[in-house]
């Protein structure tokens, strides 16, 4: 979708400013304003149209207006300069900067346009705030492609040659974008893009440090069945693993889990297996061990009286096979 839309809007882009190289200040402003606005409106539709699908609830209207608004005219006022240039390249900074302008520009613009976009994924999805560092992750690397191929051509070049670029330019751009914020796409709705690696590092064993302090937890919500997947800190407390939900006020996971036992998952030694669970709550008679095991592993974490604790038995290696 984002290679379908840059292309487009590059190549909108690149005509645009073929064509207001031949006309007045004021028709060459219109036309790359334009050109801005087609590239904001491809991307809003193609980039929308994915997102509607994996979340229903979102309008893909509003999250195209608010492309348009972002992205179409934000791309407009940065192509202005240089569809007014004379031609002029002598001056012309080196590509090293200019790959470093088009970065920071592209961090910028995808805050911006990432905040934008997320309002219209509130409601929608469980965590639309995570969009705005995916649209920053995503449009440093594509701005640095767009600038680098717009900068390419000059004068000298034929009309066809420079729309080309611009396609090539766009279908490039587009698939880094694609491919940066779709690794962030889960994330919205699901576990964190951070703890999604941590999770792809347990399960195939290459981080065996890691594997030392952080478990993998699956948990099912009671109400929704939706299975929830992310990292969590453990101590060892004889046969059980005793986790502690940090700021437990602010997140609902370990809600699922009931005082009696719970089925839950465990990714640990590289492979997912079955395990149970428990609630343990100030005045139960497992509260006291586990907490002291959890601060002796942990001694820097303070640990409120009202702290729920979160008791796992699960299989060891040798067991499950």
């Amino acid at each position: 979708a984002c290679v379908a839309a840059e292309a487009i809007g590059m190549t909108a882009a690149s005509s645009a400013a073929v064509m207001a190289d031949r006309l007045g200040s004021a028709a060459a402003l219109a036309l790359v304003v334009v050109g801005g606005l087609i590239e904001g409106a491809a991307l809003g539709w193609f980039q929308g149209g994915v997102l509607a699908q994996a979340f229903p609830a979102l309008s893909r209207r509003l999250f195209g207006v608010a492309t348009v608004a972002v992205a179409g005219l934000g791309w407009a006022a940065a192509s202005a300069p240089a569809a007014f240039a004379d031609g002029d390249t002598t001056d012309t900074p080196p590509l090293v900067a200019i790959a470093a302008m088009a970065a920071v520009l592209g961090v910028v613009m995808g805050l911006v346009l990432g905040a934008a976009q997320a309002t219209t994924l509130r409601g929608a999805v469980a965590h639309p705030w995570r969009w705005i560092g995916a649209s920053a992750a995503g449009w440093a690397p594509t701005m640095t492609v767009i600038f680098l191929g717009a900068t390419a051509p000059d004068a000298s070049w034929p009309v066809a040659a420079i729309i080309g670029t611009g396609l090539l330019t766009g279908v490039t751009a587009g698939a880094i974008l694609g491919l940066v914020t779709g690794w962030f796409l889960p994330s919205l709705d699901g576990t964190s893009a951070s703890g999604r690696l941590v999770l792809h590092l347990l399960a195939g064993s290459r981080a065996p440090g890691i594997a030392r302090t952080v478990i993998g937890l699956e948990v099912t919500g009671r109400r929704s069945g939706r299975r929830m997947r992310f990292p969590v800190q453990y101590a060892v407390n004889g046969d059980r693993l005793v986790v502690v939900p940090g700021h437990p006020d602010n997140k609902t996971w370990w809600r699922n889990i009931g005082r009696s036992a719970t089925q839950v998952g465990v990714l640990r030694q590289g492979a997912w297996s079955p395990a149970t669970a428990r609630l343990l709550v100030h005045g139960d008679s497992d509260y006291l061990p586990a907490r002291l095991a959890y601060l002796r592993r942990w001694p820097r974490r303070v640990l409120p009286d009202t702290q729920p604790i979160i008791v796992v038995t699960a299989p060891g290696r040798d067991e499950q096979l």
